[in-house]
């Protein structure tokens, strides 16, 4: 009796057969969220900004021409008279108030792109417990979920960590995620953005922006003085104003979210004390040894070994001249 294996057709094999190559797993690149709702609000605040300096221009001056579509400005002060340019005069004031008006709207409405900033400082934070706990991702997980109390009592027998800055880490951190899950403050989420990433990252930036705003600054001024600049178009000289106020107000903003610069002296004054052994268990040093009382004796066999031992080596290589040599010096010393 035929099986059925048997009975079935043997269809003939055709030109591209073959094992079928298996399904290529779908995969998604993760994008970074865009940037232009953050420009967008910047662009809306600046506007707003703008136009209420130009309000505080027109109520100030005692009287104020406007040329055609507000680019130029007429002004009298009394006696003085300028013709500003308001686009110039304000521009980095404008971009500075705007900047400012889409980072604190950014966090409080919790748009992506100030959300994956977060996440990706609170990645960088979790790696660093873990490297200053010595302990693995699930064991950082779980002191991150335990009462803080119980972790103050569990990091207090850590002699080799530096206690004020990992409890001010796992804070960051909680807070940060409750941020995220959209139960925390939105001051949080910024707070740790910027003290755990931005100051770290670009401290030094900001520093030499500063600086050289600083000097574009005294380079107006000077050329102002030379009277290469008229007093009566004082619209650059403004703007180079504008420009040392950002910078001097980012660099501002830097330092209050730097963390204290006492903490490297702590964290290197812990490592020595975690070598010692701690501050209330610190090694104490050993009291030296006495001196070994050596009898004229022991000299004498230790040079004699000394000897020997010069002897040995020297009959192992064979040279004749050294024992010649070795030979006179002891008939001669007698």
């Amino acid at each position: 009796m035929a099986t059925p294996e048997a009975a079935a057709p043997i269809r003939p094999a055709r030109m591209g057969d073959g094992p079928k190559a298996a399904p290529k797993p779908v995969t998604r690149k993760t994008r970074k969220p865009s940037a232009m709702p953050v420009l967008l609000f910047t662009l809306i605040g600046a506007t707003v900004v703008h136009l209420l300096f130009c309000l505080a221009l027109g109520n100030l001056g005692d009287k104020v021409d406007w040329h055609p579509f507000g680019l130029m400005a007429d002004v009298q002060f009394g006696d003085a008279q300028f013709i500003i340019n308001p686009v110039l005069s304000f521009f980095a004031f404008d971009i500075l108030f705007g900047f400012a008006f889409a980072v604190v709207v950014g966090f409080v409405i919790r748009i992506p792109f100030f959300k994956d900033r977060v996440a990706h400082t609170v990645i960088d934070l979790k790696k660093r417990l873990q490297l200053q706990l010595s302990s693995s991702a699930e064991e950082v997980e779980s002191i991150l979920r335990n009462d803080p109390e119980n972790n103050a009592r569990l990091l207090a027998r850590r002699e080799d960590i530096n206690l004020d800055s990992v409890h001010a880490e796992i804070s960051s951190v909680n807070a940060a995620q409750a941020y995220l899950a959209g139960k925390g403050s939105w001051v949080n989420g910024m707070a740790t953005y910027m003290r755990f990433h931005f100051t770290e990252e670009y401290s030094n930036t900001v520093t030499g922006m500063a600086y050289g705003g600083a000097a574009f600054l005294i380079f107006v001024v000077g050329i102002r003085g030379l009277k290469f600049i008229s007093a009566t178009h004082p619209s650059f000289v403004l703007f180079a104003l504008g420009v040392e106020f950002t910078m001097l107000v980012l660099l501002a903003t830097t330092m209050i979210f730097t963390v204290e610069e006492e903490r490297t002296d702590r964290i290197l004054k812990q490592m020595v004390d975690a070598v010692k052994g701690g501050k209330k268990h610190a090694l104490q040093e050993p009291e030296p040894e006495p001196a070994l009382q050596l009898t004229r004796g022991d000299y004498e066999r230790m040079v004699r070994e000394q000897m020997d031992k010069k002897i040995m080596s020297v009959m192992a290589d064979k040279d004749d001249d050294a024992l010649r040599r070795i030979a006179l010096d002891l008939v001669t010393k007698g």
